[in-house]
């Protein structure tokens, strides 16, 4: 570019205004490159050519002073998006530490850790039976406390199954074959009480069965409670949740087969000895009795037909007070074993199997993912704290 006015006024911007000026700088040519002429020397050569030709605006030309502009301009561009940036950046590194935070910290002591561990999931389950904890179950929109969650497979599973229990529509056909069978050879003149006994066993053998499924739903949902809480306490450790989960649900096994056997045994001791003596019933029988023989007059029936009128008002009556007492018994039991032993064995089997096993290092390895997650989210949080530090240089 040689010196003339028309280069000039193109160079103070006024043929082409441009907002920030127009600064002039030469390259370094590519003969100047073959010619290992450094890059020292070129400077020295385009600051003297704008001096030669264009001096009185020589100090605003040239690479060094485009090289300062940009800086400038950079800058004042930082510094009118520095309030938002300081906000970005903020948000950013409490973001990244929740993760670091969710995911903890890398362990260092493996053994000690599987110790506080197993110590947090009993503790958690412990909580959450006697209401201190809250799970969410399933597709419910609720979170209730596992205790909490037992209690209404009580009403629901065992109340309501054996409230469904009463006496067959062919009862009467019953009772009436029963009192002809235990006349022998010839009609008795009184109802023996093996007519009683031996229609009572029959009705309570029917409880067996919706004990035993209350008694399965019942496991079913503390099942559900260990695989939640196994879950979220031991996400970082598949190994460690896997193990923990078949020990615990080995556990329950072993308490769910108690609960049966008590139960059975109890129904047992009710079939072995009908207790027609029990305080409720001999309460109730006369004015069951009482409304029968009113009953009878009214339609002038036969001995037979009263007879068996009685025994079936009496057989609902002894069934009644049997059920309510299942009905207590069993969630007695339920939480007696199923809950409460439970909690007390759950510590002492998973510390005795999981440390016997000599695979502490094993049970203690992390998911892949959750390393990388670390990883990942430790070097954002190291850049987000560099890029704090320097922009609290340009404030």
């Amino acid at each position: 570019m040689e010196k003339s006015a028309e280069n000039s006024r193109v160079l103070e911007g006024k043929v082409i205004p441009i907002k920030l000026g127009i600064v002039g700088v030469i390259n370094r040519t590519q003969a100047q490159m073959d010619a290992k002429i450094s890059i020292e020397e070129c400077l020295e050569r385009e600051a003297e050519y704008f001096k030669t030709h264009f001096n009185y605006m020589s100090t605003e030309m040239g690479t060094p002073y485009l090289t300062q502009r940009l800086c400038s301009v950079l800058m004042q561009h930082v510094k009118q998006c520095l309030p938002e940036l300081i906000i970005r950046i903020t948000e950013q590194k409490v973001i990244q530490q929740s993760i670091l935070d969710s995911l903890g910290p890398r362990i260092e002591d493996e053994s000690g850790a599987l110790a506080d561990l197993v110590m947090k999931f009993c503790r958690e389950f412990r909580y959450n039976m006697d209401g201190r904890r809250s799970v969410q179950f399933g597709a419910s929109e609720r979170a209730l406390s596992g205790g909490r969650h037992l209690f209404e497979v009580f009403d629901s599973a065992i109340c309501q199954e054996l409230d469904k229990i009463s006496l067959p529509a062919d009862i009467e056909e019953d009772i009436k074959h029963e009192i002809i069978s235990a006349g022998g050879s010839k009609p008795a003149l009184f109802t023996p009480n093996i007519v009683f006994d031996n229609l009572a066993s029959r009705q309570l053998e029917h409880f067996t069965f919706p004990i035993k499924k209350s008694i399965k739903k019942c496991s079913e949902t503390i099942t559900e409670i260990i695989s939640i809480l196994s879950k979220k306490i031991f996400e970082r450790f598949p190994v460690l949740k896997r193990e923990t989960h078949q020990i615990s649900l080995g556990l329950l096994l072993t308490k769910t087969q108690v609960v049966e056997r008590f139960i059975d045994s109890y129904i047992q001791c009710e079939l072995c000895y009908i207790n027609t003596n029990h305080r409720l019933f001999i309460k109730n029988r006369p004015q069951l009795e009482k409304a029968c023989s009113e009953d009878e007059k009214s339609k002038e029936e036969g001995g037979e037909n009263s007879s068996t009128k009685k025994i079936k008002a009496l057989l609902d009556l002894y069934i009644h007070i049997i059920r309510n007492q299942l009905m207590d018994v069993v969630p007695k039991t339920v939480i007696c074993y199923m809950v409460l032993q439970f909690c007390d064995d759950l510590h002492k089997d998973l510390m005795k199997i999981l440390y016997s096993s000599d695979r502490v290092d094993d049970l203690m390895k992390e998911d892949m993912l959750v390393e990388e997650r670390r990883e990942k989210a430790l070097r954002m949080l190291d850049a987000l704290e560099r890029a704090d530090a320097i922009t609290s240089l340009l404030e």
